[in-house]
Parts: structure tokens; sequence; C-alpha cells
């Protein structure tokens, strides 16, 4: 006698061996691939492939005597006209061409004389980086529903901001975009993003019990935020942001976490349930409200106006005070009242841009911006690099070197090579940029004067408990010379991180020139010629009280480039850049006194670019020489940098 359901499993059997198999059509895949090499010299006696990394890890990630190889995949799927999804595969950064034999098989504490000692964030291993859904459902006012990974950049600089290169699809989320009127009348985004578990909080992280004893539940962590857009009518967009970022921990005084069950707890505080409350680590608040307006009736001018307003609270009892027991190093304030309580730090920020275009018919378009940011304005979740909200210049900007400012205390100046650009926050900034922009046939010609008072100027601010001074707050930053091998506040005296916005003693300010030019010229190889110059007047009377403290900077640079192009495949280049800082009362302390330093720095590049089918290689060499002559009557000596430096890569996309 047959067992039951026999029968049905070979009817079934013979129907799948005989039916045609299913499959998925490959017209509905998006295949692409990309290759990514560098080389990377310096004549010292570091090893890697990374200028500068995180010099508070125990890692060997950065180094400038290397080469390394990088692969990504991605791979995109066309479910349906409404419905698509993908994935992004990408090998792990770090493995050296010289060390073959990595796999990471090195644990912290024990010795390896195997070769394979690189640790685990040298592993060549492919990872997961993006995956995500994208779908539109027949739901009223929902345009689409995006789930999985993210770059946050549907948010802003000033609330939730994109991503860091390095960065940029770690993030996911479920985000709603809608519209409740159409023809873009009203939009709507809402979305709910879990958080990283390092940078986006008090510390630096979320919960790394390690790191930081007092929190350790990162997974519950979120950021929420919803954005509206109405044009009401064409002249005039509005748009208006809030972000929500909510840093939970388990309360630590639940029953079920104070105690194992017994009879003699559950006769005075109840048998833990074997659940656990929650309780606020860090809550971050930030909103924005813009207006743009661009008359239709004139082609002469535009008008746009920001404002914005954050809110930062931080529990003490699961956030550890960097500011008191870190050395001043913290990304956030940790405000009390008078009586000591922690009280949440609130801060407003406004801007307000004028853009002329060409309105006498001379080629002269003016541009105006008044900023105001608060004192205590910081977006922990904002733009931490490859972002700029101000028109100016900045004062860390030099030739080769480019820049911006951002609302943050969180600026993310590391993990980046030599020849990247740089940040600084402008949490305080109060000020305005008049620019001036010239265009005579194919010659462009600028010319800026930047104000900038600071909000942050105060007597005797408490920089012990309160307000992080990131240990140094004074003098020009030198980010040509800056490396992660030493001090990592100040590198070798000069090349502190600028994060730096508050100090004990303040009365600043700062004002600086701009001059460039742009000049095509109309000859072989189609030369392009670009210059610089300019000047920053950088005071700071410290303690008013004292007359003998005071800091006055003063910085002069002048660059040149030419760049040429001989054919359609090749680009190169060659410029020189000089600077020269005059700062007086730049070393020492209010106890010691303070000491004059000058310095004066040369530096070459020259390189190449060339695209031949898909394959795009390019080279950068870089000599700098610089001086630094310091006060031998403080307990200071001189010295010299000697550097060459060298960045090839190469790269080919399918």
């Amino acid at each position: 006698m047959a067992r039951p359901g026999r029968g049905l499993a070979t009817i079934t059997l013979a129907v799948l061996l005989t039916a045609p198999a299913v499959r998925a059509d490959i017209v509905n895949f998006d295949l692409s691939g990309k290759i990514y090499m560098k080389y990377m010299y310096q004549n010292d006696n570091t090893q890697g492939c990374l200028s500068i990394s995180n010099p508070f890890w125990v890692d060997n990630i950065g180094g400038h005597n290397g080469v390394c190889s990088e692969f990504e995949l991605t791979i995109k799927g066309n479910i349906g006209p409404k419905v698509t999804a993908g994935v992004r595969l990408q090998s792990r950064w770090g493995m050296l061409w010289q060390d073959w034999w990595e796999n990471g098989d090195l644990r912290r504490g024990v010795v390896d004389t195997s070769g394979e000692s690189l640790g685990q964030n040298h592993a060549q291993y492919i990872k997961l980086r993006s995956a995500w859904i994208r779908f539109g459902p027949p739901i009223p006012t929902v345009k689409w529903i995006t789930v999985g990974s993210t770059d946050y950049s549907m948010w802003n600089d000033w609330t939730i901001g994109k991503a860091r290169y390095i960065d940029r699809d770690n993030g996911n989320g479920v985000f709603i975009e809608g519209a409740f009127i159409p023809e873009n009348k009203f939009d709507y985004t809402v979305g709910a993003m879990a958080l990283p578990k390092l940078w986006a909080g008090p510390g630096w992280n979320t919960g790394l019990k390690d790191n930081e004893p007092l929190a350790y539940l990162y997974g519950t962590d979120w950021a929420f935020a919803m954005k509206l857009e109405s044009r009401p009518y064409s002249d005039l967009r509005l748009r208006a942001i809030g972000t929500w970022t909510q840093d939970w921990e388990a309360d630590r005084y639940s029953p079920f976490l104070t105690g194992s069950p017994d009879a003699s707890r559950c006769d005075t505080v109840g048998c833990p349930d074997h659940s656990s409350g929650k309780t606020t680590r860090f809550r971050g608040v930030n909103a924005t409200l813009e207006g743009f307006y661009t008359p239709s009736w004139t082609e002469l001018f535009s008008l746009s106006a920001l404002g914005a307003y954050s809110n930062n609270y931080v529990n003490p009892n699961y956030a550890t005070n960097l500011v008191r027991n870190g050395q001043g190093f913290s990304p956030v304030v940790f405000k009390t009242d008078a009586n000591g309580n922690p009280i949440a730090s609130t801060g407003w920020a406004g801007k307000v841009d004028l853009d002329f275009y060409n309105p006498f018919k001379i080629g002269l378009s003016p541009k105006f911006e008044y900023f105001n940011i608060g004192s205590e304005y910081n977006a922990i979740m904002g733009s931490r690099r490859e972002a700029d909200v101000l028109l100016t210049d900045g004062i860390i900007t030099g030739g080769f070197t480019r820049g911006g400012q951002l609302p943050t205390l969180n600026v993310a100046n590391e993990f980046q090579d030599w020849d990247e650009a740089w940040y600084e926050s402008c949490i305080g900034w109060h000020g305005f940029t008049f620019l001036l922009e010239e265009v005579l046939g194919s010659i462009k010609l600028t010319g800026e004067y930047s104000y900038i008072g600071y909000n942050t100027n105060m007597q005797n601010r408490d920089t012990t408990n309160q307000y992080p001074d990131f240990l140094y707050t004074h003098g020009f930053t030198d980010t040509t010379a800056f490396t992660a091998d030493a001090d990592y506040a100040n590198v070798y005296d000069r090349g502190k991180d600028p994060r730096s916005v508050y100090d004990k003693y303040q009365s600043r300010s700062t004002q600086l020139g701009v001059l460039t030019a742009q000049i095509p010229i109309s000859v072989a190889w189609s030369p392009l010629l670009n210059f610089k110059v300019k000047y920053i007047y950088d005071r700071d009377n410290r303690n008013t009280a004292n007359a003998y403290d005071d800091y006055i900077g003063r910085a002069w640079l002048a660059f040149g480039q030419v760049t040429v192009q001989p054919n359609n495949e090749l680009t190169a280049f060659f410029g020189y850049e000089y600077a020269y800082w005059s700062e007086t009362g730049r070393n020492g302390s209010e106890a010691a006194g303070y000491y004059p330093t000058r310095t004066q720095r040369q530096t070459a590049r020259l390189g190449f670019t060339y695209a031949f089918g898909g394959v795009l290689a390019g080279y950068t060499m870089e000599w700098f020489h610089k001086n630094l002559l310091r006060d031998p009557t403080g307990g200071y000596y001189n010295m010299i940098w000697n550097v060459w430096r060298a960045k090839a890569t190469i790269e080919v996309a399918w």
C-alpha cells in the first residue's frame, strides 16, 4: 500500500521535469563594475595607501608608501515599471600589493609571526555595501517607497547631510516620497534612518562598550526626518526640513537589569519581567526653513534665505563627558544650568544670499552673503565633508588645497589623502562676504572681501566641563604639512585640526581678501592659467583684561598654475604656491605667556590625467619645503620640512 501523499509528490516531480524553467530575463539586469588602483609615495618610512587615518585607533590604515587595489560590482534589477532593486559589492580597502598573504587573522594582543599581521582592516574580502528596494504602490499621495541603503542626500547640510565618500552607502533606512498637491505645489519626504554606532553622538559613538562604558545598546538608535517642499508660484520655492536624532540606551535602573530575580526581590520591587525600559543618551533636533526666489520678470538677480534651529541634549548618566575627561575633544556641548544639571544646548542660524547676473551688461556680477550662525548651533548628523554652506573662500583654503565651511563640531578631516579638501567648522561665525565676478570674453576674474565676527566670543567660558576646545584653538592650520603620526590636535605645532570653535578667553575677528584669475590662451595645447592671491588678518584679544596675550595672525598666499591639453586624452598641469604666516602670540598659555612664530612654505605640484577608452589614469607629484621659526625664549625650537610625495591612480569602469 502506498504511503499517503506519495502519488501527489510523483505527479509534482513529473511536472517540474517537463515544464520550461522559470528564470529572470537578463534584460532586466543592469551590471556595472569598477576597478580602482592607487600608488602612494613619500620620502618617509611609513607604509600604506592613505595619507591620514585616525591616530586614536590601534590601526595601520594610514601610510604613504604602498600600492592598493579595489573592486566594485553594482547590480540593479528592473522588476517592473514601479519596482526596482539593487546591491553594491565592494572589496575592503587597504591590502598592499607587497602583502600577498594577508587574510586578517591578527587578534589584538597576540604575537603573530606568520606574516598575516596587518589585521582584519586589511583583509581584501568582498563586502555588501548597499542593498535597496524601491517601489511605487497605488497608495494615495505616495509616489515612491525606498527601503534599504541611502546616502542621506535627501535632506541638507544643516540637518542630516550627505554621507562622506567612505560612508556613502553604509546608511540604511525607510523613505516615503509623495505629494499632497501635485505639480510641485506640496511635496513631502519622510524617513527613518538607522544611526551608525560611530561618530553620530557624544564621544563620536552611539554605543561602544569598550570605548564608552556608559553606553552599549546601539541597535535601537534612529534618526527621523521630514521634508516639505512647495512652489506656490513659478518664481518662489520653499523648503522646510525637520530631523530628530535619538540615541536610546537600556535604563540601568530597570528591575531586570539591577539584579537576579529571587523571592525577596519579588516581595519588595516585584519580580523582574524580563524587559527593560529605554532612556535617552542623546537627542538632537535640527530644523531649517529655506526660500529661493528667482523672478521670472528679470534675469538680473536671485535671492535665497535660510533659517536654522538646533537642540542637542546629552544625558551624562549614559554619555561620558569628553570635554572634562577627553582633553576637550567632543562633537557636542555638555551644557548645564547654574545648579550643574544637564540641559539642552540650543542655537539658531541664518544666512541670506543675493546674486546678480551681469546687471550692468559689462560682464560684472556681484554676489553678497550675510551669515549669522549661533554660538551653539550644531548639526551632529549634518554634512561632515564634501559640502560647503558659505560663499567665502574661508580661512584654511589655499591654492592647491580646497575646502569649505560646515555648521557642525563633527567635521571629518581624516581618512583622506594629502591632495583632498579640508573643512572647517563655521559655528559662531557672524559676518558677510562680498564677491565680484568679472567675465571678459573667456577670462574670468573674481575678488572677495569677507569679514567674520564670532558669536563664540566670551570671557571665562567653561571649556573645562561644557564647551569643547579640542585642546588647541589658535593659529593658522597648515593642511599641507598635516600628518597623523603625532599629536592629533596640533601635529608638529602647525597643523591643528580646524574643528576648534570654543576658547576660554576669546575676543576675535577675521578679515580676508581673495583675488583669482582664470585665463585661457588660444594657442596650441590650449593652456589655461590660474592665479590666486589671498590675505588674512586674524586678531584675537583673548583675555581682555590682559594686554599682553593678544594674538595677531597675518597670512599671505600667492598661487599660479598652468594646465595644458596636448590632445583629447591627455591633460597636464604644473603649479607653484608660496605662503607666509606672521603670528604674534601664537605659542604659549595664559599662565606662561605667548610667543611669536613665522612660517614660510613653498609648494610645487605637477601631474597629468590620461583617459583612453574606459581607462582613466592620473598622477600628481608634490614637493613642499617649510621653515617654522619660533621664539626660543619660550622653550620652542625651529623646524624644517622637505617633503616629496606622489599619488598615482588608475581606474576602469564598465
